[in-house]
């Protein structure tokens, strides 16, 4: 009976193709958590990471799904906010692109067309530090496998 189920798994696995399925909500969160544990072990005791939003989108038309991760770094008075893009390698995932710019203050991010779009937002002449109030999207492409900005 085993070796009759195994059979029938290697033969419906043959038969969906050499391209994998692309994770769904759950599987993205949890890609992107094993990213963000790694980003974690990395730090000091005093920093901490979380997903604030997490995609699975084919951003390049390839057939094959990325994860995108805005995440959050908190410090004991710091944080700041980050988007990186992981590409399936062999069978993980793996950190392939990030945006190396300043991002402001995130409010959400939105994954369209190809295109990663966050809503921000920055300080204005008279703002406080901790309240920013001018807001500015954002936009970056995946292309040649770096997350650029775009227009």
């Amino acid at each position: 009976m085993i070796l009759r189920s195994t059979l029938l798994f290697l033969v419906a696995s043959a038969s969906l193709g050499a391209r994998a399925a692309s994770p769904d909500a759950d599987q993205a969160r949890r890609i992107a958590e094993q990213f963000l544990a790694t980003k974690q072990a990395a730090a000091g005791p005093q920093e901490a990471y979380e997903a604030s939003e997490v995609v699975a989108a084919d951003l390049d038309g390839d057939g094959e799904a990325e994860v995108v991760v805005l995440w959050t770094m908190l410090g004991p008075t710091y944080w700041h906010h980050g988007v990186t893009v992981l590409a399936r390698k062999g069978q993980r995932y793996v950190p392939a692109g990030e945006a190396e710019e300043p991002l402001g203050s995130v409010e959400g991010m939105a994954v369209r067309n190809g295109a990663i779009e966050l809503k921000t937002k920055w300080p204005g002449p008279n703002d406080a530090r901790c309240c920013p109030t001018v807001p500015k999207t954002l936009r970056y492409r995946w292309s040649g496998g770096r997350l650029t900005p775009a227009k």
